[in-house]
């Protein structure tokens, strides 16, 4: 299930669509759905704010960006829930009890990071970043960030139940609005 207050419905992303509420967020349904993201959307903020501060103010300027405009054009439901949104990120997609092939996200910004979050009873699960040669144990409560366009990545579930969030930033939504690219991460040395 993709979840945004705000973008292009698949194959729309070109010049002459316009932006929408996802399906998941019409009617009274949504509402309850917004109510229940606002935690953990406030959550991966602040994790990504510590991460990479450049991509969190840029997230905030878009979102700011995009609820200006559904006002100006009297989009009253995605005005509604651009202000109930608590995440910079513009999208997040809950994945159930799934097996991911390996794969890229080429929708995504190449210098953004996407946080993944994982809860569920199940066996322990290794997240692979093929490209990196990284692995990493993908225990319930687990959060992890990366460049899911740059870093391929996959997991597999064999037995349990899980669910996973996939909070990222569509491109299109940020060029929609105007928003400045942000450089890559930077790592500084810390002095102890």
């Amino acid at each position: 299930i993709n979840i945004s207050p705000a973008w292009f419905q698949q194959g729309r992303e070109v010049h002459g669509f316009s932006l929408e509420v996802s399906a998941a967020l019409k009617g009274d349904a949504g509402r309850n759905i917004m109510t229940s993201l606002q935690r953990s959307g406030i959550i991966v903020s602040a994790a990504l704010r510590v991460m990479h501060p450049d991509l969190y103010w840029a997230g905030m300027e878009t979102q700011v960006r995009l609820g200006k405009w559904a006002a100006r054009y009297e989009l009253d439901e995605m005005h509604y829930h651009l202000q109930r949104w608590t995440s910079v990120f513009n999208v997040v997609s809950i994945i159930c009890n799934r097996r991911s092939p390996p794969h890229r996200d080429p929708k995504c910004r190449p210098a953004a990071f996407d946080i993944m979050t994982t809860a569920g009873m199940y066996h322990p699960v290794v997240m692979d970043f093929m490209n990196l040669g990284i692995k990493f144990l993908y225990n319930s409560g687990s959060m992890l960030a990366s460049s899911c366009r740059l870093v391929r990545h996959y997991m597999n579930v064999e037995e349990g139940n899980r669910i996973v969030t996939a909070w990222y930033m569509r491109d299109s939504i940020h060029n929609f609005v105007g928003t400045p690219s942000t450089e890559y991460a930077k790592y500084d040395r810390v002095n102890m």
